[in-house]
């Protein structure tokens, strides 16, 4: 099995009830489509400002290539006056042309230096990308959160009402108290009023998403179909999917590759400044006339800077530099490692929660359902009917709430592994 159906597999978890609908419902169809996501994350801007800086650095690139030595000319017009023994004028005049040459290899050195840059610049848009998923990620999730605890809240409401209506006719007949009936009053309007609340958090929530990712539309009621067939592959050991996360996470940090970039353009750049240890030579020709024409003359120029100390430091600079990019580099490596490490044991940890959770929400479901009956039949009370639906409807939501934080994890290890929303891809989620 591929690590993506492995993944898939984790979702498999055995909710109950109302909690065990939503659970379910956080699979595969709680992302919007990847195209769309694709499409909203592209336009975000950061990430636009990214991809401006990345056309800058192409420029840069161009500008390096090209080199900064120009063609130089100049004009020297002058009028000279003698004096003694015979006073005699005449005028002089003097045309060049210069240009610097930079030295064979300069210009391979300086091409190296602009490709890094652009290098560089496409890993930074790319972690851009990477923040921007994560945070859309999410605000999703929080919707998704919101969205089911007011689905839950508004059918515990539902069922209290019905619980009601059966204790208002049994008052009627004389078969409950007046006390029954004034205590199921007070469940149902108090989870009324939790469903009220827990339906403005939700489209809060939306609201909060719709704005800082503009246009991306979620349908109004946002409904999803469960996962099917998530059983887990038991022919490949866990170890050896756990190995195989593990290095497709650590491939697929960006905050490495970033680091790797940017140690490959320090290193890039400590050539650029070895190479200019040895300044460029500057050639002309000259063309002038003396004594109102009766001199003329062709010649050439050639000067030969010395380096100096201001070469020498740039170099040590360059050289400390490409030493503190390389110990990043090292640091960013082995951040990753205890990262993807740690997310992976995470998102089986929460799986694991999840299944728990959602064990217990059967059982105090099952209890509260017993002690319903058994008030039906004329034994146990109202108050101890309403503690164990309230006993069972905290556990509800724990239970959906631990089932959503593992399908998020999933996704997040999705997401870190190039798997999902990769940057102008299309990828589902898991």
């Amino acid at each position: 099995m591929k690590p993506l159906q492995q993944l898939c597999a984790w979702l498999a978890l055995s909710a109950g009830a109302a909690a065990a609908a939503t659970s379910e419902a956080a699979a595969a169809g709680a992302l919007p489509p990847a195209a769309a996501v694709v499409q909203v994350l592209s336009q975000v801007p950061a990430y636009q400002a990214a991809r401006r800086a990345l056309e800058a650095e192409g420029a840069v690139r161009r500008q390096m290539q090209a080199g900064p030595h120009d063609w130089v000319a100049g004009l020297n017009a002058a009028r000279r006056t003698q004096r003694a023994p015979d006073a005699d004028t005449s005028g002089e005049w003097e045309l060049g042309v210069d240009r610097t040459l930079r030295w064979p290899g300069k210009r391979s050195a300086y091409e190296a230096a602009g490709s890094s840059r652009v290098a560089l610049a496409e890993a930074a848009k790319s972690r851009v990308w990477r923040e921007q998923a994560r945070a859309l990620l999410g605000r999703l999730g929080q919707c998704l959160k919101e969205q089911q605890a007011a689905a839950l809240w508004t059918e515990q409401a539902r069922l209290l009402e019905q619980q009601l209506a059966g204790v208002s006719r049994r008052r009627a007949l004389g078969d409950a108290a007046r006390i029954d009936e004034q205590q199921a009053q007070a469940a149902q309007l108090q989870a009324r009023a939790q469903a009220q609340a827990a339906q403005r958090r939700s489209a809060l929530a939306r609201e909060v998403l719709a704005q800082e990712f503009p246009g991306l539309s979620l349908p109004a009621t946002w409904t999803m179909s469960p996962s099917q067939d998530l059983q887990a592959d038991e022919a490949e050991p866990a170890t050896q999917r756990d190995a195989q996360w593990l290095a497709a996470l650590q491939a697929a940090n960006i905050d490495v590759e970033l680091a790797r970039r940017e140690y490959a353009a320090t290193q890039a750049q400590l050539g650029v400044d070895r190479a200019e240890l040895q300044p460029d030579p500057t050639v002309g020709v000259r063309v002038g006339q003396a004594r109102s024409g009766g001199e003329r003359y062709v010649g050439v120029a050639l000067s030969l800077p010395f380096g100096g100390e201001h070469r020498s430091a740039a170099v040590e600079a360059a050289a400390a530099r490409a030493q503190a990019a390389q110990l990043r580099l090292a640091d960013a490596e082995r951040h990753a490692q205890a990262q993807a490490t740690q997310r992976l044991r995470e998102a089986q940890a929460l799986r694991a929660l999840a299944r728990e959770q959602s064990a217990a929400a059967e059982r105090l479901v099952d209890v509260a359902r017993g002690l319903q009956r058994a008030y039906q039949l004329g034994e146990g009370t109202m108050s101890e009917v309403i503690n164990a639906r309230r006993l069972a409807m905290e556990q509800q939501l724990a239970a959906a709430n631990s089932a959503l934080d593992a399908w998020l994890a999933q996704q997040r290890l999705a997401l870190e592994g190039g798997l999902l929303w990769a940057e102008g891809g299309g990828e589902a989620g898991l």
